[in-house]
């Protein structure tokens, strides 16, 4: 089968739902990352867990020659999961994440960028585990490197909608908790929460010898604020109204994200952290391939 390249599939406008979430995965993964020369994750662990057929592309080193004196064929070792690199997706799915198009929300984008991690990761036998979380944790899927597993958290983020308030720091520790030492952390949100206690919890992760990538998912809306005239804007998680004269506090409204947005940049900077911030307005492919351009360049 050809791998897939760039394709009009993967705007939000021909995504109507999350049901095709394997396919836009797999599509953005083979197409997208074609061509860079090595892979962004490495890894791997001693610790032997069964025998699997041999595959064109496995190490030789890893194939058992007793297995083979005796069957006449190919079995390589297999360790458990395959790499010591473990991945976790964690994605906030609060109110908030649900703002946009009904086909086109800051959630939809951040589960189908997730859906590709956990594709890359489990194609090249890495293990990814799956967290959501509003205020407390919703959903948890531990870390693992079969292809049923994948397909089990491409199946939950098909489910999923967005709703309910947002608490990071107490769903961070709880995540910093459940997961190994020294596992990449992907954390999807709009992280409008950032506060003391927000930061607390990501010095979890650094204290857990975590690689954290965080992905900031805004909507055009958000970067741009091309409102105009009186305005009445409602919270997506609390409810509350406020109207504002849009030309007013266009130039505030806008110097504030980005300074916030450059805070965040260093606070997680001093942490060793990755800090990326998204618009939905990007496609997806052009988006995964910025990043992993760019992570290349950092290594």
């Amino acid at each position: 089968m050809p791998t897939p390249t760039h394709t009009t599939l993967l705007t939000p406008h021909t995504l109507d739902t999350l049901k095709n979430l394997e396919l836009v995965a797999r599509t953005m993964v083979e197409g997208t990352l074609t061509g860079l020369h090595r892979s962004p994750y490495h890894g791997f662990s001693s610790e032997f867990s069964e025998y699997r057929k041999y595959c064109p592309g496995d190490a030789v080193k890893h194939v058992d020659w007793v297995a083979y004196a005796k069957t006449d064929r190919y079995y390589v070792k297999q360790y458990e999961d395959e790499t010591n690199t473990r991945a976790y997706v964690v994605i906030d799915c609060s109110g908030s994440m649900g703002l946009g198009g009904a086909k086109a929300h800051k959630f939809h984008y951040a589960c189908y960028l997730a859906a590709a991690f956990a594709y890359l990761m489990q194609r090249q036998k890495d293990a990814v585990g799956l967290f959501t979380y509003t205020d407390e944790i919703r959903s948890y899927f531990p870390a693992k490197n079969s292809r049923l597993h994948m397909l089990a958290i491409l199946a939950h983020l098909e489910g999923l909608v967005p709703g309910g308030r947002s608490d990071a720091a107490p769903c961070f520790h709880r995540i910093a908790e459940e997961i190994h030492r020294r596992s990449i952390v992907i954390v999807f949100s709009d992280f409008f929460d950032m506060n003391p206690s927000f930061i607390n919890s990501l010095l979890h992760f650094q204290h857990k010898g975590c690689e954290v990538i965080l992905f900031q998912i805004l909507d055009p809306a958000e970067k741009e604020f091309p409102f105009r005239g009186l305005i009445e804007f409602r919270d997506m998680e609390t409810g509350a109204c406020m109207e504002v004269e849009s030309e007013d506090c266009r130039e505030a409204y806008l110097a504030d994200l980005e300074t916030y947005i450059q805070n965040m940049k260093r606070v997680c900077g001093r942490m060793n952290m990755s800090f990326e911030t998204l618009s939905t307005g990007t496609p997806f492919d052009r988006a995964l391939l910025a990043y992993f351009h760019k992570r290349e360049r950092m290594f």
